[in-house]
């Protein structure tokens, strides 16, 4: 078999459930057009990457769901920015097929000529632009999720497996959705977050207005930057958001919060996708570790 097929049902350590695959080794993409937001009133695209064992075991229901913004930058040059994708389907693969990570489905949502006002809680003076963040992240849950549950063979009310995570301003609307919908999410990336936005308010004032301490599950986060092109005061802001949620929050550093500084990385789509698998493998770690060799020979014999 391959990969991490297995897992223990919590409500009863003795029971295993298998979802063998034999064969596939790659994932695949699906693409969905023009989406319409009634929050925002636009179209956009909507790609999916599917786990190798989709197609091959289809009595598997997946549960691991991230959500990615700007989903146009993932998976191909054609459609990213510059030509420079992340080509992050170059390194889940090998992670499931090694057992390193769960499968994972991935619902990469295309960005938007308004970007830059979906991806941002609040406006910026200095920038003047800002605030549908809140309707960005209400047709995710609304209009987003539901019909990807229509069209896939998906389970995305798990909430403790569903993620979102992000790059740039991306990084910071999912930032935010972690810490101000942690009900929702279960997992949340960071990478290279735009902490900066309207003076600082993310570490201003909503950290500080909503409480995770005796919230119980609440999200993980991952968080990280590099420290050139104007990366120094976004590693700087990383560090001091974890210090916050470890003093104020009992967050548990390697734990349920993770960061990383990137040296010499710059603020792109290269970097991004080069460091993905910090991300990916810290949100989705393989369940297999848990057993032990018995355990998992009984599995495997069984």
């Amino acid at each position: 078999m391959i990969g991490a097929n297995h897992f223990i049902d919590p409500l009863d350590q003795s029971t295993f459930h298998l979802y063998p695959w034999f064969y596939t080794t790659q994932g695949s993409l699906k693409l969905f057009k023009d989406l319409f937001s009634p929050e925002l009133n636009n179209k956009r695209d909507v790609i999916v990457y599917l786990p190798p064992s989709y197609l091959e075991n289809t009595l598997k229901i997946h549960e691991n769901i991230l959500i990615m913004h700007d989903g146009n930058n993932l998976f191909d040059p054609a459609t990213a920015f510059m030509g420079n994708a992340w080509m992050i389907q170059n390194t889940i693969n090998p992670l499931i097929y090694q057992g390193k990570i769960e499968e994972v489905v991935v619902i990469g949502a295309y960005n938007t000529d308004d970007r830059m006002n979906e991806y941002t809680y609040s406006y910026d003076p200095s920038e003047k632009f800002g605030g549908k963040g809140d309707l960005y992240l209400d047709w995710i849950e609304k209009e987003l999720l539901p019909f990807a549950g229509q069209n896939l063979r998906i389970n995305y009310n798990n909430r403790k497996k569903l993620g979102i995570l992000g790059s740039s301003l991306g990084g910071l609307i999912s930032c935010y959705a972690g810490w101000t919908r942690p009900t929702v999410y279960g997992k949340v990336g960071c990478m290279s977050s735009s902490f900066w936005w309207n003076d600082q308010d993310f570490q201003n004032k909503i950290l500080p207005a909503h409480s995770l301490k005796n919230l119980s599950p609440r999200p993980i986060f991952y968080m990280d930057s590099g420290t050139e092109g104007g990366e120094a005061s976004c590693a700087q802001f990383t560090m001091e958001i974890e210090d916050y949620m470890v003093k104020t929050n009992n967050y548990v550093m390697g734990k349920d919060v993770q960061t990383f500084i990137d040296r010499g990385a710059s603020h792109n789509e290269y970097y991004w996708g080069k460091r993905f698998y910090l991300p990916i493998q810290f949100l989705y770690p393989t369940q297999a570790n848990t057993l032990t060799d018995q355990q998992q020979n009984d599995v495997f014999l069984s």
